[in-house]
């Protein structure tokens, strides 16, 4: 397989996925935030907050691929005109097919990583760990359900997820259906961990949630008005 060829190995949109997210919502103070994001945004705030949001996510059979991915995101608007979202600053990924066509086809900021996932489906309990390339610990998370719908109960959310692709903001226009859970979770991320640069380490998450059983037909990335 040539160079060429090999860079573009990964499926076309749109990706069908499915599986689980677990992660959290911290409100940071504004001035804790050390990730400069893309100057055609600037952060959204909330009476001097961000809003950050951490995931660990596990891709499973009947998805387009299977692996394991860690993100971090903020909050931000669109300076001209407005737009307001979530940005995602950090990704890993245990999947190099992955890792390119999420550069490729939504602007996703994807690095390899290795992932340790630990699931326990009856009780609903989740711990999972992640390392960079080099080895280092990016952050675990351990959590327990503290309530939740059936997975019977399904419910459609439109991501609002602004990336830049090609000199231009993107957002797919799509909804995930699943079932939501309120988790009660605890972090652990290291201060040398490029997660840190968004203010969460050592910090107490405000809210903590389990994306129950997804599904999710991912299109192109299609840039806003």
């Amino acid at each position: 397989m040539s160079r060429s060829s090999a860079s573009k190995d990964f499926p076309p949109a749109p990706w069908v996925l499915r599986g689980q997210i677990y992660g959290s919502m911290w409100m940071v103070p504004a001035e804790r935030i050390q990730f400069r994001v893309d100057p055609t945004f600037e952060l959204l705030t909330f009476a001097g907050r961000v809003c950050v949001v951490a995931c660990f996510v596990d891709y499973q059979e009947g998805s387009v691929l299977t692996y394991g991915e860690l993100f971090g995101a903020v909050s931000v608007r669109t300076r001209e005109p407005r737009h307001r979202g979530l940005t995602v600053t950090h990704m890993w990924v245990d999947s190099e097919r992955s890792m390119r066509g999420g550069r490729a086809l939504w602007g996703m900021p994807k690095e390899m990583a290795r992932f340790e996932f630990d699931h326990h489906p009856p009780e609903g309990a989740f711990r999972g760990i992640g390392w960079d390339s080099r080895k280092k610990e990016l952050a675990r998370m351990s959590c327990d359900v503290v309530a939740g719908l059936p997975d019977s109960v399904r419910i459609p959310m439109s991501l609002p997820n602004l990336q830049m692709l090609d000199g231009k903001v993107q957002s797919p226009k799509t909804a995930i259906h699943f079932s939501p859970r309120l988790m009660r979770t605890e972090w652990s991320i290291p201060e040398d961990s490029p997660l840190a640069s968004l203010g969460i380490s050592g910090a107490s998450p405000w809210m903590s949630f389990q994306v129950r059983n997804f599904e999710w037909n991912l299109p192109a990335a299609t840039p806003v008005d």
